[in-house]
């Protein structure tokens, strides 16, 4: 055949080869694969094995295999390993049915359902990071020490569920079950001969709960549940001084009976004042926790040396530092950060030599702006607590330093 008569019979092959494809869904991408072929019906394709007309090029993650129609480039897509571009992107793996859009792999029942990262389970779904919040436990091993156990009930964690989780416990060996606490006693059959009997209310062992509980010429205290001698209106006195509506002697019967501190009558018995607390201790009595620096937001928590108490916290006055003795554990006492030159702008920040301290900052040479030097402290003794009128005169806690005075 004439050479030139056999080209043109190849290209008019390809040519009609090329159309043919294109009109049955395929694709007409060169060979790197970039042009898209016609989207087949979503996931309603089989998914195509091999290509019998694979030039390698015409694959691609686009085109008609994205939505897992049958097409062309499905087939192209197998064959991908023969060409320059035709790899396992374009093939069955990446553009069949089971690609992206299809109904299996990402977009399938693998990650999520119908669609991909958005099905019915996992990422999408309505599970732990898509569904309803946790609850505060599932079973014992999600509880932490002192709450050891899981009431599935309520889904939160509880220190007890019967009497035999409460051995050991310091708050006792018995389990409440409405309170789910470990506690001294919920019925009085749990109590010694000494105390003999259970307050529900408090679920301690008591020595009475009613008059019935005592001698004959005893009653039972109410509020000590102790068996007292029974009163009449003269036969009272001491500690006691007053025959109570119960018929046994008690410590007042309205504040007029109390002294302040412990004003106010309550339950017969002498109380501190409102806004007052009672702390035990060497440093006992009626205490204002939100001032008082030897119980300072509590009984017993005392403020360093120096220190004051405001709103229940510990500070210095005068806007002074709370620092220990070297920066390390210990009982703070308050300084001037701004003038200390062992504690210059913050605990533990000592100027070098003979270096001063002013506003915070250790600076060579003596002070300046009409400041005075008091211990190569740079202060204004007209104004500051702790050198007030003059150097090292501390005014107390609850003064001020006005005009060189503390007032």
């Amino acid at each position: 055949m004439n050479p030139i008569r056999r080209v043109v019979s190849v290209v008019c092959c390809l040519a009609i080869g090329s159309a043919l494809a294109v009109a049955c869904g395929g694709s007409n991408s060169d060979d790197s694969g970039s042009t898209a072929g016609a989207p087949g019906d979503a996931g309603a394709g089989p998914v195509a094995t091999a290509g019998s007309t694979g030039h390698g090029g015409e694959t691609g993650t686009a085109g008609s295999v994205a939505s897992g129609g049958e097409t062309m480039m499905t087939d192209a897509g197998a064959g991908g390993a023969a060409g320059s571009s035709g790899d396992a992107t374009g093939g069955t793996t990446m553009g069949g049915s089971t690609a992206m859009g299809g109904s299996t792999a990402m977009g399938g029942t693998t990650m999520g359902g119908s669609t991909a990262m958005g099905g019915s389970t996992a990422m999408g779904g309505a599970m732990s990071m898509g569904g309803a919040p946790a609850t505060a436990c599932t079973g014992d091993g999600t509880c932490p020490m002192g709450t050891p156990y899981c009431d599935t009930t309520t889904g939160k964690c509880i220190e007890c569920k019967g009497d035999a989780n409460c051995a050991g416990s310091t708050h006792g060996a018995f389990c409440n079950l409405t309170t789910h606490s470990c506690v001294r006693c919920t019925a009085s059959a749990q109590c010694t001969t000494a105390n003999p009997y259970c307050d529900t209310a408090t679920s301690t062992c008591v020595k009475c709960l009613a008059d019935a509980n005592c001698a004959a010429d005893q009653k039972c205290n109410l509020t000590t549940h102790a068996c007292v001698a029974a009163c009449t209106a003269d036969s009272c006195g001491g500690a006691t001084p007053y025959c109570g509506p119960s018929m046994y002697c008690v410590e007042c019967l309205a504040n007029g009976n109390c002294q302040s501190p412990q004003g106010t009558c309550t339950n017969n018995v002498c109380s501190c004042d409102p806004g007052t607390t009672m702390c035990g201790g060497l440093i006992g009595g009626c205490f204002n926790l939100q001032t008082n620096a030897q119980h300072c937001g509590a009984c017993g928590t005392a403020c360093g040396a120096g220190q004051t108490c405001a709103a229940g916290k510990c500070g210095c006055p005068g806007g002074g530092l709370a620092c220990t003795l070297g920066g390390g554990p210990g009982i703070a006492q308050c300084y001037d950060g701004s003038s200390n030159p062992q504690h210059c702008g913050a605990c533990g920040t000592a100027c070098a030599g003979d270096q001063t301290c002013q506003a915070g900052k250790c600076q060579n040479g003596g002070c300046t702006g009409g400041l005075r030097e008091c211990n190569r402290a740079c202060v204004d003794v007209q104004t500051d607590f702790y050198h007030c009128g003059n150097c090292n005169r501390r005014c107390n806690v609850n003064q001020a330093c006005v005009a060189g005075a503390c007032k």
